[in-house]
């Protein structure tokens, strides 16, 4: 428990298949979290179907692969005394297309906006910021990072510089969050 919450991360290499016919609702309540992570959900937006989207009882935040049909993506399921006072989909701020982003991008010059998008473009990453109190009682933010980090394959050389590339653009977001206050957790699955 960090601050009173409960979080699981879990590689379920395919949310369709752990979440059976009967959806999400029994797995999560059985996981007994307040934020469960996600990752390789394997499933695009077009793919998404209500019960594994929209659970009663949790607010549900995703990222899917744009470049190829069941590959990577991760999801971020909150209960509803988690929900999260902002979330993205992304490391960029890129990918995002509404007002409650969590800001704190740091330093993206050394990235091209097409660079940016490219890492983006795989569903590897979600971004989440919450309310927590403190166990002195302070109010502050907890900023949870969901990532499933790309694999280098060691046949494609352009793989280990998209994963290198990757981890800089995680580095810069992680450090400009925790420059901004509050607590930073990465959540990641995949570190190879």
């Amino acid at each position: 428990r960090l601050a009173g919450m409960r979080l699981v991360s879990w590689n379920v290499n395919g949310i369709r298949a752990v979440a059976g016919p009967a959806g999400l609702k029994r797995l999560l309540e059985g996981l007994d979290a307040d934020v469960v992570c996600l990752q390789e959900t394997k499933i695009t937006r077009d793919l998404l179907e209500e019960p594994l989207a929209v659970v009663e009882g949790y607010s549900s935040y995703f990222s899917f692969s744009r470049t190829r049909s069941g590959y990577s993506g991760v999801a971020t399921f909150c209960k509803t005394g988690a929900t999260p006072e902002a979330a993205e989909e992304g490391l960029s701020g890129l990918s995002t297309k509404h007002g409650r982003t969590v800001g704190c991008y740091g330093n993206l010059g050394d990235f091209t906006p097409e660079e940016l998008r490219a890492l983006d473009s795989e569903g590897r990453a979600v971004v989440t910021r919450h309310r927590i109190r403190t166990s002195g009682g302070q109010e502050t933010t907890l900023t949870i990072i969901n990532v499933y980090c790309p694999r280098a394959d060691p046949d494609k050389p352009e793989r280990r510089d998209f994963k290198l590339r990757f981890y800089r653009l995680l580095q810069a977001r992680a450090e400009a969050l925790l420059r901004a206050g509050g607590y930073v957790l990465v959540l990641l699955r995949m570190w190879n």
